[in-house]
């Protein structure tokens, strides 16, 4: 079962295994947080990375955060093609009002990169 994790809807395919064998897009977001309002950004944070990792096209979902730096945070996400991300992903009801509340937390606009996969 190497390839097979458990999740709250059963046992599915590992999504670092199928990250292998699918064509993957990855966006990078940084941001800069207000510091008297990192904790109140990562709760935000936490209740929509719940909702994105249920995702299905949604191979990977993580977030980091520099230790030297509290409120620097990098989000690294890995989907199944760009297209599904701009037309469908970011297209779902839970973004607008996630946006409207943690946009005030920010110190400077995000800086998002995209990537591909290559071999």
């Amino acid at each position: 079962m190497d390839n097979w994790a458990h999740t709250a809807d059963g046992w599915r395919p590992d999504r670092r295994s199928l990250s292998r064998c699918i064509a993957v897009y990855v966006l990078t977001v940084q941001l800069s947080i207000k510091r008297e309002q990192v904790e109140d950004f990562l709760r935000e944070l936490s209740a929509l990375r719940a909702l994105i990792e249920r995702e299905p096209d949604c191979l990977r979902f993580d977030v980091l955060q520099d230790a030297a730096c509290p409120e620097s945070i990098m989000l690294v996400e890995a989907w199944t093609s760009r297209d599904y991300f701009e037309q469908v992903q970011l297209k779902r009801p839970y973004y607008t009002p996630y946006l409207a509340r943690v946009q005030p937390t920010w110190a400077k606009d995000r800086r998002m990169q995209h990537w591909h996969a290559i071999t």
